[in-house]
């Protein structure tokens, strides 16, 4: 993939905050404690989702395939995998295709799983008084996750489940207050610091060695395919650019310029950079951006975004535009 230093496109130097990053960094400062379980496992979630013409009131969480149209890419047949009222967010599928997402229920966050054979959701982690963010699949391992787990505004940390069904376990005791993280390899992970500035650490497994990679960052760091690198965004004069930094040599680089409007970005598994703006979702092709699929028929404004491990899959947040 050729990367630019800069890029022609308008810009400018704050981008547009959408609500349900904002509740997430408010969960995380204020701390959630409440004790109430969480519903059934999928009362809440539509059972077989389908094309839909009309957006719910929320945060939802929206699937759509993603074709190849020689050389361009567009997403087709949205459909609301969560359909409710309330916040859903932070989608990641895993290398089987099932999608991980987070669900709040009674001021309290747990993580859900989608699974595209049978069209239903399940909850991955059901806790009492903490709140789980931010799942991972944890690379060179068949089923394990990572995430976030937070109680109180400095009780953050990174939190892993090895395998599928096994016990949670922390990873990092004496590292937080974390947001958000990023894997390189099995060995080396970059956590989101919840700062003033925020900042983006390498962290090794094995020792815990820490350092500090850059400051000021947004809250998407991103795993880059093929890569033992990581990307970032940063609010600069110029916009939110996007820049990654590479293990394996030791250096940062500049990608480019989210589009105007844009704060969260993806990967496809080769390598195409996707963000979302508005109502739209864009790819970067040489030094311009093009339209993937626009939703503004829904009546939706997109942020999160996610691209399945074979690249047929790409999951949005949405909420409508108000």
């Amino acid at each position: 993939m050729s990367h630019h230093n800069s890029l022609s496109l308008p810009i400018r130097a704050l981008p547009r905050a959408f609500a349900p990053v904002v509740l997430v960094s408010l969960l995380l400062i204020a701390g959630c404690t409440s004790d109430e379980p969480v519903d059934s496992p999928s009362s809440a979630i539509a059972s077989d989702p389908a094309p839909v013409t009309s957006a719910p009131e929320g945060t939802d969480v929206w699937l759509l395939d993603l074709v190849r149209e020689g050389d361009n890419l567009r997403a087709v047949a949205p459909r609301n995998l969560t359909n409710r009222p309330g916040y859903d967010n932070q989608p990641f599928f895993t290398p089987m295709g099932d999608l991980l997402f987070v669900q709040m229920e009674n001021e309290r966050t747990d993580i859900w799983r989608w699974d595209p054979e049978t069209k239903t959701s399940t909850p991955v982690t059901k806790t009492l008084l903490e709140s789980e963010f931010s799942p991972t699949p944890i690379p060179e391992s068949e089923s394990g996750i990572s995430y976030i787990r937070s109680r109180t505004n400095t009780s953050g940390r990174l939190w892993r489940m090895p395998h599928e069904g096994a016990d949670a376990e922390i990873v990092f005791a004496d590292i937080g207050p974390v947001g958000y993280h990023a894997w390189f390899d099995a060995a080396h992970v970059a956590l989101w610091r919840l700062q003033e500035p925020s900042l983006l650490q390498l962290v090794k497994l094995d020792t815990q060695e820490t350092r500090t990679i850059a400051t000021g960052v947004g809250r998407s760091p991103q795993s880059v395919p093929n890569r033992q690198a990581v990307s970032f965004t940063r609010v600069t004069e110029d916009g939110t650019v996007v820049e990654a930094y590479d293990l394996e040599l030791d250096r940062t680089e500049t990608l480019g310029i989210l589009p105007v409007g844009g704060d969260f970005h993806a990967w496809t598994p080769d390598g195409v950079l996707l963000s979302s703006t508005g109502s739209r979702v864009l790819a970067l092709r040489g030094d311009q951006w093009q339209e993937v699929v626009d939703l503004a028929h829904l009546g939706l404004v997109l942020s999160r975004l996610a691209v399945s491990y074979d690249g047929t899959g790409l999951a949005l947040v949405a909420e409508p535009d108000s």
